[in-house]
């Protein structure tokens, strides 16, 4: 099915200018309304193409212009009519990030302040700065050049966001926290909620440890859908420039995520732990509070961390162990009953058993 994008008319000499790291192999001038695989090519449509398969689909629909890697430029060039465009790249995928943003709706929306929304008059509101329906925005708050604030969003008071940042509806941003410039924030996040701290007296009643921190997030970091972000009991809560969450991640009070982390689905972070700088996980991930994770550590899906990572590598199980080893142990568990029974025998066999 067709994307629905609406009044986006992208030339080709947009597409040149847009991509660095295109060569404009085969000119022809012509417009693209919108961006789909090859197998759903139609006209207006621009195609990125890694494959001779791929690009005998692209020719077949009628794509209106190829993106294609440098070994398939020539075959691309002859296959395609004269009103073809066609680019050379080095790598589809860095092709993307620099195309993608110009068929991107949300970066076209009409700047402005919906009547619906409330906004403090101490709040200081930059230039061509969208704020959505029935967004709050706190006293004190200040808010970056460009960036928009999507509908029913909640920045209390003090907080503040940088240039060119979106905060997607339904975004919860706490009292003094704080978010940087070029971050893409999305929907449903909380930001600055209460650290779980609480004192258990010996009768056992709970008492609040009140959480006076805040949590800072740098600049180009993304956070996908769900995510909630505690603040911390008296400093703060950081999470590091470029550093890029999947949905549903919880990163608990006084934690430190190091750059350019690259955190999947389902993990979860307990308080003053700290994570050092291309942190990379698969799911479910867990790391227990205190300890500290050196640079350039992967850790493979459902790892429990349960202790410090002193070295780099790549590690998994739980309690977490070398990745070779982890495999090894996992191998191993499904020949447990076996080796159980073995050990019965043998054990009843030099009559040990009784002991």
């Amino acid at each position: 099915m067709k994307n629905q994008h609406l009044n986006i008319k992208i030339s080709s000499q947009q597409i040149s200018q847009a991509c660095k790291s295109l060569t404009l192999v085969k000119a022809a001038d012509t417009f693209f309304t919108h961006v789909l695989p090859p197998n759903q090519a139609s006209t207006g449509t621009l195609v990125f193409v890694n494959s001779e398969t791929l690009l005998s689909s692209a020719i077949k629909q009628n794509a209106a212009g190829l993106i294609v890697t440098e070994k398939l430029a020539s075959l691309a060039i002859e296959q395609t009519t004269a009103q073809t465009p066609v680019w050379s790249t080095p790598n589809v995928h860095l092709s993307m990030t620099e195309a993608l943003p110009l068929f991107d709706q949300r970066t076209t929306l009409n700047n402005g302040h919906h009547p619906t929304a409330f906004i403090s008059k101490s709040a200081q509101i930059g230039q061509n700065v969208t704020i959505e329906p029935y967004a709050v925005i706190g006293d004190n708050v200040i808010i970056g050049d460009h960036s928009v604030i999507g509908a029913h969003c909640i920045l209390e008071t003090g907080s503040n966001i940088g240039h060119n940042t979106r905060l997607s509806g339904h975004v919860f941003l706490g009292y003094n926290c704080s978010i940087g410039n070029h971050c893409l924030i999305g929907p449903q996040n909380v930001i600055g909620s209460d650290g779980f701290g609480f004192f258990t007296d010996k009768s056992g009643t709970h008492h609040k440890i009140p959480q006076i921190g805040n949590v800072v997030i740098e600049d180009h970091c993304e956070l996908g859908a769900q995510c909630a972000i505690d603040r911390a009991a008296l400093t703060e809560t950081r999470i590091r420039k470029g550093s890029k969450f999947d949905n549903f991640i919880h990163i608990a009070h006084n934690c430190d995520i190091g750059e350019n982390a690259l955190i999947t689905a389902g993990f979860i972070i307990a308080g003053s732990s700290k994570v050092g700088r291309n942190l990379t996980t698969a799911g479910g991930t867990h790391i227990t509070g205190h300890v500290s994770v050196a640079d350039n550590v992967i850790l493979t899906g459902r790892t429990g961390v349960v202790s410090d990572i002193e070295k780099s590598g790549i590690y998994g199980g739980f309690p977490q162990t070398d990745h070779k080893e982890s495999l090894r142990i996992m191998t191993s568990l499904a020949s447990l009953p076996k080796i159980r029974k073995q050990v019965t025998q043998i054990l009843k066999h030099l009559g040990l058993d009784k002991e």
